[in-house]
């Protein structure tokens, strides 16, 4: 499924994405994400390098997208930081059993059908969907 990289990726976009243009600390995306501190900096340098971000130093520096997030699908991010398995092998291969070949099989294909939704869903997408807040909960919109 998601990998616990790959999730954080998705978190730390999706705050950028409520910012955009404008760039996010990396104090505050520590705090919004909840993404631990040793391990963000890997991750947006992983997205820094594959061109979905920038960073800038400095007193008004931080993280930013690089692209408009509607132009910025939810796969994109994921296949921008996964790691261990080629980005687009399929996750089963085939195996000397022909009963576990259709499992396979029946598993690549709705891996590939969630693939799809998730090369459909853009930055944008999440970011305007109404989600009830608590109040009290930290949050990357500016005030």
């Amino acid at each position: 499924m998601i990998s616990q990289t790959e999730e954080y990726a998705l978190r730390a976009m999706t705050c950028l994405a409520f910012r955009h243009p404008s760039y996010i600390t990396r104090d505050q995306l520590f705090d919004v994400t909840q993404v631990p501190h040793a391990y963000l900096p890997k991750i947006m340098l992983e997205l820094n390098r594959t061109g979905l971000i920038r960073s800038q130093r400095g007193q008004n520096g931080g993280y930013a997208l690089i692209q408009h997030p509607q132009n910025i699908s939810l796969l994109k991010i994921i296949k921008a930081v996964r790691t261990g398995t080629s980005k687009n092998a399929p996750l089963y291969a085939s195996s000397n059993s022909t009963e576990i070949n259709q499992l396979n099989e029946h598993l690549n294909q709705t891996f590939s059908m969630l693939e799809s939704v998730l090369d459909q869903t853009s930055l944008a997408d999440i970011i305007t969907t109404p989600v009830e807040q608590n109040s009290k909960e930290q949050h990357c919109v500016q005030k």
